[in-house]
């Protein structure tokens, strides 16, 4: 190969490396939402809350899923809500289907993530799946994350934390684009919207349970 040729070849790739590292900060279209949680009566939300989890399903007028929230009420301080949410490598310990969790990137408020996650979805075998989420921390009460790489493109969310006395309001919001499992499991899920819906309302309500289980654990010892 021509030295001309390697020249060319070399400076074309050094180019591309800067674009390549901002690409994972830059989010999809409504990843970062403000869904007004902050500004709820404390009081109503957390009488609500005591009774069990909340449940919002956010969806466009042809009944297309935006996103699902699930709700708890932690019985800890925020703070220890917040260790639990930010600590990504240990997700596997207390985390539902989450078979491992590593950081790629640190850099500021953002955290490049890679998980792995074990799907079970009726009788049918257990899907494994790996994908890169950004997480973009705006401590101490909210974080939003979005997909970067690997599998469920698309799939994006977050959490936001109001301060309640001794307790915790707690909000999960995601939207994980089960229809980008391929032609398989993802047809089934274009197929039956209300699939969708249903699987992205019960990984909420597992994950805000988790959480809340792990963060009253840690705040009891």
């Amino acid at each position: 190969m021509k030295p001309r040729v390697i020249l060319a070849f070399v400076t074309l790739v050094l180019l591309s490396l800067p674009a390549l590292a901002e690409t994972p900060w830059e989010p999809p279209e409504g990843a970062k939402s403000d869904f007004g949680f902050d500004r709820l009566d404390k009081s109503t939300m957390n009488a609500l809350l005591d009774q069990g989890s909340l449940i919002i399903v956010r969806h466009k007028p042809d009944m297309t899923l935006i996103n699902v929230s699930g709700g708890q009420v932690i019985h800890a301080p925020a703070s220890k809500v917040w260790e639990v949410i930010t600590d990504f490598e240990h997700y596997p310990d207390f985390m539902p289907q989450t078979s491992a969790e590593k950081v790629l990137e640190k850099e500021d408020n953002h955290v490049l993530v890679e998980q792995s996650i074990e799907v079970k979805i009726w009788r049918l075998p257990a899907v494994s799946i790996t994908y890169n989420l950004a997480q973009e921390l705006d401590p101490p009460h909210k974080v939003r994350f979005w997909h970067v790489g690997g599998q469920l493109e698309g799939t994006y969310g977050g959490w936001d934390l109001i301060e309640a006395g001794n307790k915790t309001l707690a909000f999960y919001t995601l939207y994980s684009n089960l229809n980008a499992l391929g032609w398989g499991l993802g047809g089934i899920f274009k197929s039956q919207p209300d699939f969708l819906t249903g699987v992205n309302m019960t990984t909420v309500l597992m994950v805000s349970k988790a959480v809340k289980e792990e963060s009253e654990r840690r705040a009891s010892q």
